[in-house]
């Protein structure tokens, strides 16, 4: 499996917002930078999940 860049992560993570965006959903910076931290291997999905629920 390849590397994958920064920049593509948030590349995906910017186009993946603009999705939930369009359907009429907003991604606070706070929400946004959880995201950043699972993609770059700094949280597990695990751990998201929870603090998502626990918010």
């Amino acid at each position: 499996m390849r590397n994958v860049s920064v920049a593509e992560r948030e590349y995906a993570l910017n186009n993946a917002v603009a999705s939930v965006e369009i359907e009429g959903y907003n991604v606070s910076e706070y929400e946004k930078k959880m995201c950043m931290d699972v993609l770059n291997g700094n949280m597990t999905a695990e751990q998201f999940i929870q603090k998502m629920l626990e918010r």
